[in-house]
């Protein structure tokens, strides 16, 4: 089904133009808030700790517009690798942020680049592959082989190379010992496997693999987002921090979430400026009070 509906999709965008897909993206993303109670009931909730103390109407607006961006980043998705590398680097400003970049390069041990799923992440990866950057990015896999195929050869059209989440492994310290980047997610809850750390006052758990490759190859660590910059339009803004520096002392866990907490606080900056950007359908808080229905 998610197949059927995604090939389905992918010809209706490419058929139509920037601002019509967009147009169809909004009416889905609506649609979709409100015929789906769970994921609904769980995005409020999120954004009931993001916007503490918010009225429940703003609250709700935000987790609708979290939804609609999140189609617009879908139907923006399908219309990437279609473009240009100029058309790539056009849409994607931050000419600061990649001069910063270049020269943490320099230091000759590569980048990890944590992204959580905010804004439009494919549209910054393309353009930093379209720039020259030997970017790496690992990803889930679709149970469906076919829309599998279909997600990974848009990315590597786009210019990246797609590890399976499953089988990264070496891949991920071999792409940093040749001075590349690596993308990756954080902020996908890991209940018994990650790191707790304090995320809006409160902890979750999060991967620990970022901070713990960081440590092992003193690969750069960037915190980054690309939220986009005017509705109804694909460009994206770069946010960047590059002050984290990894400490390194006789305990490894103590190290491991230091440094994936000053990750984390970094994107709840990020968030706090552009919250409806923040695409989190699933409960982050489980514990999170039951007051926004």
């Amino acid at each position: 089904m998610q197949y059927r509906v995604w090939r389905i999709v992918t010809v209706l965008v490419r058929r139509l133009p920037p601002r019509a897909s967009y147009a169809v993206a909004t009416v889905i993303g609506t649609a979709t808030y409100y015929l789906w109670p769970r994921g609904r009931r769980a995005t409020q909730r999120n954004f009931a700790r993001v916007l503490k103390g918010a009225p429940k109407a703003v609250i709700r607006r935000t987790a609708r517009r979290s939804l609609v961006n999140y189609c617009c980043y879908l139907a923006d998705f399908v219309r990437f690798p279609s473009l240009t590398a100029d058309e790539l680097i056009a849409t994607c400003q931050g000419t600061e942020s990649f001069a910063a970049l270049d020269g943490a390069l320099e230091r000759g041990k590569g980048a990890i680049i944590v992204c959580m799923h905010f804004g439009n992440w494919d549209l910054g990866a393309g353009a930093a592959a379209a720039r020259g950057y030997p970017l790496t990015v690992v990803a889930e896999t679709f149970s469906d082989p076919r829309l599998d195929a279909m997600v990974v050869g848009a990315r590597t059209r786009l210019g990246m190379r797609v590890l399976p989440m499953e089988k990264a492994g070496p891949s991920l310290m071999k792409a940093l010992r040749r001075n590349g980047l690596l993308a990756l997610l954080i902020d996908r809850p890991v209940p018994g496997e990650g790191v707790r750390v304090e995320f809006f006052g409160e902890e979750i758990e999060v991967p620990a693999g970022p901070a713990r490759l960081a440590l092992r190859t003193g690969a750069a660590v960037v915190p980054t987002a690309f939220p986009r910059l005017v509705r109804g339009r694909p460009g994206v803004t770069t946010l960047t921090d590059f002050s984290i520096v990894p400490g390194s002392t006789e305990d490894d866990a103590a190290d491991i979430r230091v440094l994936t907490q000053a990750i984390v606080a970094a994107h709840e900056r990020f968030i706090r400026a552009h919250p409806d950007q923040w695409y989190m359908f699933r409960e982050m808080w489980p514990r999170t009070a039951r007051g926004v229905s």
